[in-house]
């Protein structure tokens, strides 16, 4: 038995199950991205900058906020697994709805078309957002920390080489059948592989339950400030991710950017997919090694450079083609926030406290997730998206300068006590 409470074979089973899961994760929602493949689509319906900002600002609210709320459930559910399978149709249904929208009301009714699709997405993300703390006390118990890195890296290393194919397929699809089937077949495919990765996640195995189910409820909010107060590194970590999160504001825009100045068929929606998603298996070989050797601070750093590098270049780019490097440059920053972001929390938090330390830091920095891409339709409609990218490189060097100064890496903290005690 090893230290997850499993035999080593079932380790290796839950390993590769789950880095599979993620995989075809990531391949479904390569048809139905929200920074290149939605965006489009409710372009084509007729809408304006502010409602292609709410893309972003539902899902990453969806995302971040909900977890406040399952954090105190988490802690006290007795199979985590049962509860994952479960929640996650909160999640992978509404592709399911997007693209009946897409087959039947978008050529009928684009407005109401907009809308319930912009209500999808913020339903899907909710479901993501509700289950992250499940799914990341999940994956704490059942992979060592040493080999969490690696986990991740493969997982959305295999979902971005599958993406790869995936996005060629989106940029034929989109090209060769007329709008909206087009999207309709996007998300119908979407859906198809969600349900796929579904299948994979029945098969992996659960760890003992080691918690008290008897614990007491907790204060949450004298909780939440309890810890904020006590943990300056953590509070430093949240707060250069708070900031980061409007570094992120131009990649809702980079799509729509390129496709109205350079005059772009549709096909470039696949191609951009496809260096977006591409760019994350390339970073993966880095992050994944960097996060379980030197720690997960190390692999934010350099997404966080890859995004204000990427933020750079579109604001000088005379032509589309830097802006390939642009999407590349954004999927590691992002391939860096899913190996790191919330792993790096779990090396913060007790293990009894997991849920409760990815809901503070959830919590916090959903507002600037909600409102940066939001912020971002506003600027771009009155002033255009040359100062949407400006905003977003100020945004980047603010919270890169605050994570590399501010904190310590968790795992480095641990070293430094135990050295001294």
């Amino acid at each position: 038995m090893s230290n997850t409470g499993l035999s080593p074979r079932e380790n290796r089973r839950n390993f590769i199950l789950g880095a599979t899961q993620s995989g075809l994760w990531g391949l479904g929602l390569t048809f139905s991205s929200i920074n290149t493949v939605i965006p489009m689509f409710l372009k084509k319906l007729g809408a304006s900058d502010v409602e292609i900002g709410l893309i972003p600002t539902l899902a990453n609210l969806g995302f971040t906020l909900p977890s406040i709320l399952s954090a105190p459930i988490v802690e006290r559910v007795k199979s985590l697994k049962k509860f994952i399978t479960i929640v996650t149709w909160i999640e992978r249904a509404p592709y399911l709805f997007l693209a009946i929208l897409a087959f039947t009301l978008a050529k009928h009714n684009p407005i109401l078309t907009i809308y319930l699709s912009l209500v999808f997405v913020g339903i899907g993300n909710f479901g993501t957002g509700f289950i992250m703390p499940a799914w990341m006390d999940f994956i704490a118990r059942i992979i060592p920390v040493t080999s969490r890195g690696k986990f991740t890296a493969l997982g959305n290393g295999l979902g971005g080489l599958l993406g790869i194919a995936g996005s060629m397929m989106v940029g034929k699809i989109l090209n060769s059948h007329p709008f909206p089937t087009n999207f309709g077949l996007c998300f119908t495919i979407t859906i198809a592989i969600l349900i796929m990765a579904y299948v994979v996640l029945l098969f992996m195995k659960e760890a003992p339950n080691k918690k008290d189910q008897r614990r007491e409820k907790i204060n949450y909010s004298y909780d939440i400030a309890k810890i904020l107060r006590s943990d300056r590194h953590f509070r430093n970590y949240v707060l250069a991710r708070f900031i980061v999160s409007f570094g992120s504001m131009g990649l809702a825009f980079y799509t729509v950017y390129a496709v109205g100045r350079f005059s772009l068929s549709d096909e470039y929606i696949g191609t951009f997919t496809m260096f977006f998603v591409g760019g994350q298996p390339l970073a993966n070989i880095i992050w994944g090694p960097l996060a379980d050797k030197t720690g997960h601070r190390n692999v934010l750093l350099g997404g966080i450079f890859c995004n204000l590098l990427g933020n750079l270049i579109a604001i000088i780019t005379p032509s589309v083609y830097p802006l390939y490097l642009v999407f590349a440059l954004s999927g590691a920053m992002n391939s860096s926030f899913m190996i790191s972001g919330l792993p790096i929390i779990l090396e913060f938090a007790p293990p009894d406290r997991r849920p409760t330390y990815i809901g503070i830091n959830n919590i916090i920095i959903s507002p600037a997730l909600a409102l940066s891409p939001l912020i971002g339709g506003i600027v771009a409609e009155n002033f255009g998206y040359q100062y949407v990218f400006r905003i977003s490189l100020i945004a980047n060097i603010i919270g890169l300068t605050i994570l590399y100064l501010g904190v310590i890496d968790p795992r480095k903290r641990q070293i430094h006590t135990e050295i001294e005690g």
